[in-house]
């Protein structure tokens, strides 16, 4: 019923907004052009068809009404940061086939106490590591939650109680809710920095990726590992024990050939990607290099290459970018940032009154508009002109929404969750128990977004 509802309304909507006289500054072709991205947005809030068939239709549709040519309609599956994409999908799929990211897990937490507080560290600083080499926060959810629930069982936790969702949380807060920090932590912000000016692309390379957002990587973990003790901490003593942990990595045997050429690999394209700015050889080309040593060297087969790669997830990042290209080509960004500017120039003057309302704002979007990466890409998108007007680097605006588009109040709203949660068959935790940390999370973000203000003011990304 939801669904039949959304298609009609999609339609409607489309026709109605497409159907409007164009106002002073827009064409017809611009006002065609909202008219599809109108119906395309109804469609991912109602779930009408899968997400990528929407995009692919989007993007169809635009060169099919003649609003904008084929080549622009579909630009940005030429542009480096899909093929980025491509490529870093590719090296997180070969981590995960070969066996590396499970060593690694549990090699973090055989280094830690087999207490609470010890393995929730492990977890949190596992996450850490390894977050930076795998750009698919949902990929490390399906991984990790069966392994934070084996460290539950093994140390005695029932199912379902305060022990076990705390090791849960912190799994989510280690290799979830850490992507934004790292520009190949997650596929998310690639597509970001597909959809910002040339300028500022090339000047986010990984390493200011990660300095752009320190103090409110900083801030955020360590307020989130307060509030995780704060609400989870248990009573009781662990049962588990250092050579449980040990155990099971002996299990996993040596080191596999695929795993030792994985690994090799994914150091040496984190190396090149950190050192950028030295010897030149961009990100693109650094990804692909590496996913073609995997392919070459037999990590990945054909099989895994079809199947491993999120396809799906990377023809609808590739149409969402395209939104910016499209925008542009009909003006319709310059004259969204004429006739918003009055009402939310104000707020953009205000960067301490911009973090707050921005993110409330993205908190609410989220009960309507499930898509992650649609959200963090109309949010980016319509604010970008603004942003820049007002003197504001719009990477602020992009990360800002990024962390504010990861919440998980309610059930339905984050993809990442919902594969956390059902990779244990929903048995090690439930939704409820999780909910005061998401709202947790939602203060710690604002907190974080206000103390990195005067750390943005000084780098010159806000006045």
């Amino acid at each position: 019923m939801k669904q039949r509802i959304g298609g009609v309304s999609s339609v409607v909507v489309g026709i109605a907004v497409s159907a409007i006289t164009p106002p002073d500054g827009l064409t017809p072709q611009a006002m065609w052009g909202l008219g599809i991205i109108a119906w395309a947005v109804t469609c991912w809030i109602f779930e009408v068809a899968p997400d990528y068939a929407v995009a692919i239709a989007m993007c169809a549709a635009l060169a099919l009404f003649q609003c904008v040519p084929f080549k622009t309609a579909f630009a940005s599956f030429s542009e480096r940061t899909w093929w980025l994409l491509v490529g870093a999908l590719g090296m997180g799929c070969a981590m995960s086939k070969s066996g590396l990211l499970k060593r690694l897990s549990l090699g973090m937490m055989r280094i830690f106490p087999a207490t609470f507080n010890g393995q929730v560290t492990a977890l949190i600083l596992g996450g850490i590591l390894i977050t930076p080499l795998i750009p698919s926060m949902t990929a490390k959810a399906a991984i990790m939650a069966p392994i934070s629930q084996g460290i539950s069982d093994a140390m005695g936790y029932a199912r379902k109680s305060l022990g076990a969702a705390g090791l849960f949380a912190a799994m989510y807060l280690g290799f979830v809710v850490t992507g934004p920090i790292f520009l190949s932590g997650a596929v998310s912000g690639y597509m970001i920095l597909g959809l910002l000016p040339v300028d500022i692309q090339a000047r986010f390379s990984w390493t200011y990726w990660l300095a752009g957002g320190m103090v409110w990587s900083v801030t955020a973990l360590a307020g989130m590992y307060l509030a995780l003790l704060f609400l989870y901490t248990p009573k009781g003593k662990s049962t588990l024990t250092a050579g449980e942990i040990v155990a099971q990595l002996t299990a996993l045997g040596p080191m596999s050939r695929h795993e030792k050429t994985t690994a090799t690999v994914l150091l040496a394209a984190l190396l090149f990607w950190m050192t950028e700015p030295l010897h030149g050889v961009n990100a693109t080309l650094v990804a692909l290099i590496g996913l073609i040593a995997l392919l070459a060297s037999g990590v990945l087969d054909r099989a895994d290459f079809r199947s491993g790669v999120g396809w799906d997830s990377l023809i609808f990042i590739g149409a969402i970018i395209n939104l910016g290209t499209v925008l542009t080509a009909l003006n319709i960004d310059q004259w969204i940032a004429r006739v918003c500017s009055p009402m939310i120039s104000p707020i953009m003057s205000n960067p301490y009154l911009l973090v707050i309302v921005l993110s409330v704002t993205v908190f609410a979007i989220r009960f309507l508009l499930v898509s992650f990466v649609a959200t963090i890409a109309i949010f980016t998108v319509v604010l970008t002109p603004l942003a820049v007007k007002a003197g504001i680097n719009p990477w602020v605006i992009g990360f800002l929404v990024f962390v504010s588009t990861n919440v998980w109040i309610a059930f339905y709203q984050n993809s990442s969750f919902l594969t956390s949660y059902y990779a244990v068959d929903g048995k090690m935790v439930t939704h409820r128990q999780m909910i005061p940390f998401s709202i947790a999370y939602c203060i710690i973000t604002i907190a974080a977004g206000l103390l990195s203000v005067p750390y943005w003011q000084y780098l010159g990304l806000v006045p």
